[in-house]
């Protein structure tokens, strides 16, 4: 999470009442700002290193990963320049029930089925609002009905380190010895979590456990209509507890379906490998769902759920909602008969088969239209994900 991300989650005044859906319009904004704020910082740093028309990694460094306690506590090296892409590589699954060191990003490991079905008390019912893989971690934001609860699951592979602050703190390793115990989760020993590590503006019920040897899962459950300066009654926390547990209690962890998306793209990057999948699903002012499907190929293997790297290099996002009606005299030009949005490293092309398609990467203008002419939306796609693919890399 970036500074300004955590900034912009303190609440303001209460405003009038309003016609837009504003906590929806900040949850797609937000991440949205993330993921072009991190490519935005990698082109920067690689424009001033001398870098030219290919995405490219430059071989300065540009900060160690924060995987200690505190500023001055060990940090992992410096990535190498020049990775082995790899975007498709399945780790071995272990048979001794420890956790695999790392996870395939093309493979879900969190399977949230049983936690979605419908509920007798429909109120209470979750969906799925954003699904993110990478190699070390995985995370699934679910809302209620009414999109006032909110739960997190963030699953670690045996190589991760779980990481998480209160605002304003360096983020510190998760030592679960220091939580308050919680029973098991399925047969191992549990832990309640201080509430504000993880959903930095809001004091959550957290329960973590190991779900292998070596392999942590957290779950989080915020009420969003708590006041940011107050802490939740102990009747509320109790509620909060009973939500996370049942959502833990729900979950299967393991090895599962494949990550898909509406479109593919050539190859993978110079110097970079895939980092990431997102896929994010919401509903427009207007009552419209719509999906947002990003890929991310970088150098650094970020293993802080709650952070992004510095360094992302390349981005490609499918948004099956985004028009120029959304941000009117923001598409000023046009690239193939295609109302286009083009700044610095940045460019978005509306109406390519139904989608918007953005491109986050440290490439000169032609070079950049050029990269996004090379993505090719599958066919159907838009209205139909049974069509989208699992091969979102071509050779």
């Amino acid at each position: 999470m970036k500074d300004e991300d955590v900034l912009s989650a303190f609440r303001e005044a209460p405003l009038p009442p309003s016609g837009v859906d504003v906590a929806r319009a900040v949850r797609t904004g937000r991440r949205q700002r993330r993921m072009r704020a991190a490519g935005a910082a990698g082109a920067l740093a690689l424009l001033l290193a001398g870098s030219a028309a290919v995405p490219a990694w430059f071989t300065g460094g540009v900060g160690q990963s924060q995987v200690g306690a505190t500023p001055e506590a060990t940090r992992e090296p410096l990535p190498p320049p020049c990775p082995s892409p790899s975007p498709t590589a399945a780790p071995p699954v272990p048979t001794d029930g420890s956790a695999p060191a790392s996870f395939d990003v093309l493979r879900h490991w969190v399977d949230v089925t049983e936690v979605t079905r419908p509920q007798a008390d429909t109120d209470s019912d979750l969906h799925v609002e954003d699904f993110t893989t990478a190699r070390f971690w995985q995370r699934v934001s679910l809302l209620d009905r009414a999109e006032r609860f909110r739960v997190e699951v963030a699953v670690f592979a045996g190589g991760g380190k779980p990481m998480f602050g209160a605002p304003g703190d360096f983020p510190g390793v998760v030592d679960a010895a220091r939580g308050e115990p919680a029973g098991q989760v399925g047969g191992r020993p549990a832990w309640w979590l201080p509430g504000r590590q993880g959903m930095y503006q809001y004091d959550a019920a957290r329960l973590a456990w190991q779900w292998a040897d070596g392999g942590w899962a957290f779950v989080s459950a915020a009420d969003t209509a708590q006041q940011s300066d107050q802490q939740p009654s102990a009747e509320a926390m109790a509620v909060l507890r009973a939500t996370a547990q049942r959502v833990a209690d729900a979950l299967t962890i393991g090895r599962g379906t494949a990550v898909t998306t509406p479109f593919t793209v050539p190859g993978v990057p110079k110097c970079s490998r895939l980092t990431r999948t997102t896929v994010y699903r919401g509903t427009k002012a207007d009552g419209t769902p719509f999906s947002r499907t990003a890929v991310t190929f970088g150098r650094v293997d970020n293993t802080d759920p709650l952070r992004f790297p510095p360094d992302v290099i390349t981005t490609v996002d499918a948004d099956s909602g985004a028009t120029p009606a959304d941000k009117p005299g923001s598409a000023d030009e046009q690239v193939d008969g295609h109302p286009a949005v083009i700044n610095e490293g940045f460019l978005v092309l509306h109406d390519v088969d139904g989608f918007a398609l953005e491109i986050t990467a440290p490439l000169p203008r032609d070079a950049l239209i050029a990269y996004a002419s090379s993505v090719r939306i599958v066919d159907g796609a838009h209205g139909d994900e049974s069509k989208w693919t699992d091969r979102p890399i071509r050779p």
